[in-house]
Order: structure tokens, then C-alpha cells, then sequence
């Protein structure tokens, strides 16, 4: 069984260098927008486990995550479940005052870890680049909006719109 958490204070945490903590979380997962589109995301019964290994000079975080995703295929628009297994690591410094900004996590404040925003990166970057229905998938046809596997197009080739008719003419070499 999971517990249901967004966050973990670092600070206590009874670890000391060299130990570690691992345990399932119930985070909730946000949908996921891309391209305009929403993505619902269900997390796998185990929910998202995290790591924590105490190490010289701060936390060692990992992350990792199994869910599902549904939404709409980006070429075909036929609904998709996607099966994203994720992991992530952030190093967490004891004094941050010491570091570059852009050398820290964004998602650790005062030694409080937003585990949802970690779930949440972990998932976005565990995505492919184009969510698609199947490897090969050619998308609609544009003239009759069919699913181009399907077949050829159901209205075959359409007459040149009459707007256009003068530009036959114009020969361009």
C-alpha cells in the first residue's frame, strides 16, 4: 500500500551518510498537454517509488514511475494508451548557498522535495516525442479526412477549386 503524498521534507528524514529510504507514494498525476491536446495519466498500482540515499554533502533522490497515458494518437486522433516506465535522479545539497542556481533542483525548497513536480518531469520526459496509435501510422487524409491505412480516399481526386483555374496557365521555367 502507497501513501498519498506531494512532498517530503529532506530535513526529517532520519538518514545518516550512506543510508537510504525507499518507498511507493500515491502521487497524483496531473494530465499532461501536448500539442494542444490533453492526456490523462493513471499511475500504476505501485504508484511512484522514491529513493533516498543520504550521501556526502546532501540527498541523493530517484524517482521512478510506471503509468499509463490516454489520449488522442498525433497524426490519426485514434485514442492511445501508452505504457511509460520513467526514472529520474536529483543530487539535493545540504547548503545550496554554495552551488550555482542553475545547478539546483527546481523542485527542492528548503529541503522540502515536491515529489509531484519530480513525478510530473519524470513522466513529460519519459514520453516519446510524437504520441502515436502505431509506429507507422500515416495520419488522415487531408482531402476526405479518412484514416489513410485504411484505404484510398473515399472521394477520390477532387477538381481543382475554380478560384485557382488561371495559374494552369502561367508555365514558370
Amino acid at each position: 500500500m502507497s501513501q498519498r503524498a506531494t512532498s517530503i521534507d529532506l530535513a526529517e528524514l532520519p538518514l545518516n551518510q550512506g543510508q537510504r529510504m525507499v518507498c511507493a507514494l500515491d502521487v497524483p498525476l496531473e494530465p499532461v498537454l501536448l500539442a494542444g491536446q490533453a492526456y490523462q495519466v493513471l499511475a500504476d498500482a505501485d504508484g511512484v517509488e522514491i529513493e533516498v540515499e543520504r550521501i556526502s554533502g546532501g540527498f541523493l533522490v530517484r524517482l521512478r514511475l510506471s503509468a499509463s497515458v490516454y489520449g488522442p494518437c498525433f497524426r490519426c486522433l485514434r485514442e492511445v494508451k501508452l505504457e511509460v516506465n520513467a526514472e529520474q535522479e536529483e543530487f539535493i545539497p545540504l547548503r545550496p548557498a554554495e552551488w550555482s542556481p542553475e545547478d539546483l533542483s527546481p523542485f527542492v525548497k528548503d529541503l522540502l522535495l515536491d515529489v509531484a513536480g519530480l513525478a510530473r518531469e519524470t513522466l513529460v520526459l519519459g514520453l516519446p516525442v510524437k504520441i502515436l496509435c502505431a509506429e507507422g501510422c500515416a495520419g488522415l487524409c487531408p482531402t476526405c479526412g479518412g484514416e489513410v491505412h485504411e484505404g484510398p480516399c473515399r472521394e477520390g481526386e477532387q477538381p481543382p477549386d475554380p478560384r485557382w483555374a488561371k495559374l494552369q496557365d502561367l508555365h514558370l521555367e
